[in-house]
């Protein structure tokens, strides 16, 4: 049933990874992001599988590899701190893909600006072949992490979803569903500065 929610726990598995992610060097973060999709892997992509819980998903490694690359991809460059401390985590549950596609992380954001991801490129994304659309969602994590505020995490559930379940449209509903509620709560905003 394309409409059904996906089983959570691959909920689960994403958040960890994240989590996991945290404590990356930037050596194996610039691996991570170069890795394609059907190769071997490296070792950082196997240790971040096996402490995840998807390392014997093997039907589906090709997927994670994706998920971990766009993960990568969004992870902020640069050392770990030096006090020892981990870098933030990219996960956030509260900053939902389409309002961050929005906005871009930027609270303050409002309708007099552009959005991050035009809706026209929003509306490509979704409607891509479900073969395709891991390409289109790496090209828009470079475009993120290139645009978005550097703090702003992200729900990475999301990304997981797109990948691990390209025919389903639960997660491209709720792209479309925040982007538009996103675009929409800063439309007011407008309105209220034009009548004045």
């Amino acid at each position: 049933m394309p409409d059904s929610q996906p089983p959570p726990d691959f909920r689960i598995k994403a958040a960890k990874l994240a989590e996991e992610m945290r404590s990356l060097g930037t050596g194996d973060l610039a691996e991570l992001r170069r890795m394609q999709r059907g190769a071997a892997g490296c070792a950082a992509f196997w240790n971040l599988a096996a402490k995840s819980g998807f390392i014997d998903e093997t039907v589906r490694t090709d997927d994670w590899m994706l998920i971990v690359k766009v993960m990568a991809i969004l992870t902020p460059k640069g050392e770990l701190p030096r006090s020892g401390k981990l870098r933030n985590s990219l996960h956030d549950p509260k900053k939902r893909l389409g309002a961050l596609l929005c906005d871009g992380g930027d609270p303050g954001w409002n309708s007099s600006q552009q959005p991050l991801l035009s809706e026209t490129r929003l509306m490509r994304l979704l409607a891509e072949a479900p073969a395709r659309r891991g390409a289109s969602l790496e090209r828009i994590a470079r475009l993120l992490a290139a645009k978005r505020k550097t703090d702003a995490g992200i729900d990475c559930t999301e990304i997981a979803a797109m990948i691990l379940f390209p025919k389903s449209t639960f997660a491209t509903r709720g792209i479309a569903r925040d982007y538009y509620r996103r675009l929409d709560a800063a439309a007011p905003e407008k309105s209220q500065k034009e009548l004045a």
